[in-house]
């Protein structure tokens, strides 16, 4: 018997839903404007009417076993024998009678059968109260339901779902038949890869929280996918693969590709932005302009037994394909099937960002996320970056200047202008301002032409400034939705420079991070080749839960030449005088043997001033500029890759596309140049960044400077050494790296060899390449 949970708001929209997507301003607007009218009208409530009263029941349907859940809005009257629930609406109330919404009539009996079964009633009154907006006036359909006839709708709807959890059931049964046979799709582990599995798999099975140090090149994707689908033991429990770049999605699903071959049967789906997923020209959700969003609730669930019943891997181009063939929205087609879904596979931030973070597996309860966070090193820098916003002077005013003339939107948009003015006017030219509390009246104002701009949208489906105007709100919302993680780990600034910005900082966001990993997940697994050191990373994610295991280094570490030329600053203030000491590592590495190289360099300054000074005669030079769009840096990979008569060297900066998530085998990378120790900026919000970490107790200077400049660096260094046959080097050059704090945060199987001003890097190198000649 399987045993399945589901809200009965879920259990109505999934039979008998109706109608169309709302696009996300009308979705927020109106999400906000009825928490408002349902409270007013709880307000009204008699003192012994009782508000959100939660129910669950469990039902057996043939070799089923449901459970239902929910809030009733309000129980009312002297015998409590009234149940009342709350919609919000903007279809005139005359339009309104039983059948207009069919889920929503649906709904409040099904809270009324379990509400009976709660008290012992043989009869209920049902209220369904629509509450118009913006006029609150309300209109209340009654219903008197004997326990019997609530019992035959209860049935009339478990009956209409029976055929899908029939699909979905048989499905949940092939997944642990196959997964109980299923054996590892490779001859042998490789070498460390059966403890990280065994770690990963034992992790999860305890709930507990694992970070995983673990060398590239080891099988990590393969190892964490397979060890955690063998913990999956019930239908609530899902595997959420999350990465830091695309690259990383598309090995986890290569990964779900290559099980499914060997005989495993699951569903696993990639969620890719809306963007990335429209089906039309331009990005609007509104109903009367899109037609993949009209009518999407009537046609959704044939689409999900069409996809469930043909395919078990869900890419974004096969979700499109199926939303074209039922003219539904790709990206919330998507949404809906990982509901059903045994592996999720996303960015980051559909579980972290406050912005686009899928409530439905953090809020709600109703799933056992299972979670692995694929190069985790990022997480910190990301999930700062998540929960940070801001708002340009410069871009409000541009707002104004397109909105002359509106009248419902230009006063707001004025108004939230000249709160902005009156800031900067009280700063005076100070050019960074920072306090510890946001701006009431900032808010205020943004909340204002918000909900001005909502309604526009709402009424103007086809005027030539809609654009403009979503644009604005979305804006505006991306700033406000932050705003709510404000705490003490934040800082708002007012920052003056080439144009006014009004920032939210985030400092630390452990505390975000914390609550899905401590309180939501089911077990979180975090790996990287780069978690040095643990404590830093189990502070600023899971404030400090969890423990670590290390993965020793399957590779000879004679094939990894670490060369570290300690003879050079290459400070700020130092780095003219340290020019032609790069400039000659540079030839020495070229020269050692013909192969491809790179020069990783901290800034793009800093690499031009090395640039002026380097004879590419003989050589082929590439070079990373600022800003390359996502086919530049395709192209640049590519010639990069491609053969040549000569020695390749490409300038690049520490921290970029270059320097992590690519994978380059074999003879496709010799050795690496890393100029520096990757500091970030000594700013005025690191320093407040290194304030902050001091008075939690933690060394300031380390968390803000050294401990995320190694992981980059450490990153690059490790593109040279991807499989056990490979061989090449990583020249580090700076004088830092001779200090123990360096030396300590490196590698366990580094095997580095010091140089000094006196030391030659040619003779370094020479005797490295020496021992693979025949």
């Amino acid at each position: 018997m399987g045993h399945y949970r589901l809200a009965v708001r879920d259990l109505v929209t999934f039979i008998y839903g109706t109608g169309d997507l709302e696009s996300q301003s009308k979705h927020n607007r109106l999400k906000r404007i009825g928490q408002h009218l349902h409270s007013e009208r709880q307000a009204t409530y008699a003192e012994t009417d009782r508000r959100e009263v939660y129910v669950e029941a469990t039902f057996h349907k043939a070799m089923h076993e449901i459970t239902l859940s929910g809030r009733i809005d309000g129980v009312l009257g002297e015998k409590k024998d009234i149940i009342e629930e709350i919609k919000t609406t903007e279809t005139a109330l005359t339009l309104i009678e039983e059948d207009t919404f069919p889920a929503h009539m649906m709904q409040a009996k099904l809270y009324g059968y379990m509400y009976c079964l709660d008290t012992g009633l043989d009869s209920i009154r049902i209220h369904l109260t629509y509450i118009h907006h913006p006029s609150k006036q309300h209109k209340t359909l009654i219903k008197n339901q004997s326990f019997h006839e609530l019992k035959e709708t209860v049935d009339e709807a478990l009956d209409a779902y029976m055929e899908w959890l029939t699909l979905y059931t048989e499905h949940q049964f092939e997944k642990r038949k196959t997964l109980e046979g299923l054996t590892f799709p490779h001859e042998s582990y490789r070498e460390g890869q059966y403890h990280f599995m065994g770690a990963v798999y034992q992790a999860l099975i305890r709930e507990d929280i694992l970070y995983a140090t673990a060398p590239t090149g080891i099988g990590k994707t393969i190892g964490a996918l397979f060890s955690s689908l063998k913990t999956l033991k019930h239908e609530n429990e899902k595997i959420f693969y999350l990465t830091a770049k695309n690259n990383g999605q598309t090995i986890a699903v290569s990964t779900m590709e290559q099980l499914k071959r060997h005989g495993l049967r699951i569903k696993a789906i990639t969620l890719n932005s809306k963007e990335n997923m429209c089906l039309m020209d331009e990005v609007d959700c509104d109903p009367e302009l899109c037609p993949y969003a009209k009518g999407y609730y009537e046609r959704v669930r044939k689409a999900l037994e069409d996809i469930f019943v043909h395919d078990d891997v869900y890419h974004a181009k096969l979700i499109m394909d199926y939303g074209r063939y039922h003219t539904i929205c790709p990206h919330e087609f998507a949404l809906d099937i990982s509901r059903y879904c045994d592996v999720v596979i996303c960015d980051y931030n559909y579980l972290f960002d406050p912005r686009v973070k899928l409530v439905r597996y953090t809020d709600e309860g109703d799933y056992a996320p299972k979670l692995l966070v694929d190069e985790a090193h990022n997480l910190v820098e990301r999930s700062r970056s998540m929960h940070s916003a801001s708002l340009s002077y410069a871009k409000v005013h541009t707002m104004l200047e397109a909105f002359k003339g509106m009248s419902s939107i230009e006063p707001s948009v004025k108004r939230l202008l000249k709160t902005m003015e009156e800031s900067l006017e009280a700063i005076g030219e100070e050019p960074l301002f920072i306090e510890q509390y946001l701006d009431p009246g900032l808010l205020e104002a943004i909340d204002d032409a918000m909900e001005k701009l909502g309604q526009w949208l709402d009424i103007h489906k086809k005027h030539k400034n809609r654009k403009r105007v979503r644009e604005a709100y979305f804006y505006l919302l991306e700033f406000r939705r932050i705003s709510e993680y404000f705490t003490d780990a934040f800082r708002y600034t007012i920052e003056q420079g080439d144009g006014a910005t009004f920032n939210i900082v985030c400092l630390d966001a452990s505390t975000p991070l914390s609550d899905i990993i401590n309180h939501v997940s089911h077990g979180t697994v975090l790996f990287s080749a780069t978690l040095r050191p643990f404590e830093y990373f189990a502070n600023l994610i899971s404030k400090g839960a969890g423990s670590h295991f290390e993965v020793p280094s399957p590779f000879d570490p004679s094939r990894f030449g670490v060369m570290l030329d300690v003879s050079t600053s290459t400070k700020l203030r130092d780095r003219p005088g340290s020019v032609m000491r790069i400039v000659d590592s540079i030839y020495a590495l070229l020269e050692s043997k013909k192969g491809n190289y790179i020069a990783f360099f901290p800034s793009y300054q800093y690499m031009h001033m090395v640039l002026e000074h380097f004879d590419a005669k003989g050589y082929d030079l590439l070079v990373q500029e600022r800003n390359l769009s996502l086919f530049e840096r395709g192209d640049l990979l590519e010639r990069f890759q491609s053969e040549s008569e000569h020695s390749k060297i490409l300038f690049s900066v520490l921290g970029g596309t270059f320097s992590e998530g690519i994978d380059y085998i074999g003879d496709m990378l010799s050795g690496v140049l890393i100029v520096g120790v990757a500091l970030p900026a000594l700013s005025t919000i690191n320093q407040l960044q290194k304030a902050y970490f001091d008075a939690q107790g933690f060394d300031g200077f380390d968390y803000t400077y050294p401990y995320p400049g190694m992981n980059k660096v450490i990153q690059a260094a490790g593109r040279v050494i991807r499989r056990e046959e490979d061989k090449g080097v990583a020249v580090l050059l700076d004088t830092r790296y001779a200090t123990k704090k360096y030396l300590r945060l490196m590698p366990s199987h580094w095997r580095p060899t010091m140089l000094y001003k006196d030391d030659y890097l040619q003779t370094a190198l020479d005797a490295f390449w020496s021992q693979f000649e025949s």
